[in-house]
């Protein structure tokens, strides 16, 4: 979720108002199939972050490989007059057939992504790089909000009833091709398999805290202690 997922929902975050900083209900389930190791983290991972303003982001992951495997590291972008993008293509309102979208590069400052960065910090100016602290953190935030809602989460039967979503019916869409694609392409078994299931877990994105019931079990989840000897300074310290 917080690796390469970051950068995506980095991206999706393009798409809220610009007075959208964090949602304020998040929710995950998915599980870790095949793989027989030690690992916690989902390979198989459906989430929904909800904002104020009724805007939603989706998040899933489907990194299980079977003969058909089809990859795609891209977001998609669905509005409210029935319109979507996906693959680079515009789909109107009921349409089958997508249409190729005209985009102008992005400004991209001298040097590149990685460049710009590092002749930002040599220079002490920020305005230098394509990014700020400020848009990473929100980016950030939302996916651990949705790790904490999965890593407080239980098991349920492997079906498509597994997610709560109540009368979402886009997010009961999307997390039925997630496991459309886990139950017939993978191939995993009814019997013997679980998803692991978060709650909706509520957040105030101004005091950065998470609310309502689960908030005792999820506030510890923002931050693991410091071990003895090694404290983050405050903002106004470095």
């Amino acid at each position: 979720m917080n690796n390469q997922g970051t950068h995506q929902l980095d991206v999706a975050r393009w798409a809220l108002d610009k007075d959208q900083t964090h949602p304020v209900r998040v929710m995950a389930l998915g599980g870790r199939f095949q793989w027989e190791d030690q690992g916690e983290t989902p390979n198989t991972m459906f989430a929904i972050a909800e904002y104020p303003n009724d805007q939603q982001v989706f998040f899933n992951v489907r990194n299980v490989n079977y003969e058909g495997y089809e990859r795609q590291v891209e977001n998609e972008y669905y509005f409210e007059d029935g319109g979507r993008i996906i693959r680079d293509l515009y789909y109107a309102k009921g349409s089958k057939e997508g249409t190729p979208l005209n985009l102008p590069d992005g400004q991209v400052t001298p040097g590149g992504n990685w460049g710009s960065f590092v002749a930002a910090c040599r220079a002490g100016k920020p305005e230098m790089a394509n990014g700020n602290v400020v848009e990473a953190h929100n980016a950030c935030v939302m996916g651990h909000l949705m790790n904490n809602s999965y890593r407080l989460g239980t098991k349920v039967p492997f079906n498509k009833k597994a997610g709560r979503f109540g009368d979402n019916a886009d997010a009961y869409e999307h997390f039925s091709t997630l496991h459309g694609v886990m139950n017939n392409g993978v191939g995993l078994p009814q019997d013997g398999t679980e998803y692991t299931v978060g709650p909706w877990l509520t957040f105030d994105p101004e005091k950065e805290r998470h609310t309502g019931k689960f908030a005792r079990k999820a506030n510890r989840l923002l931050q693991d202690k410091n071990r003895k000897g090694f404290k983050i300074p405050s903002a106004k310290r470095v």
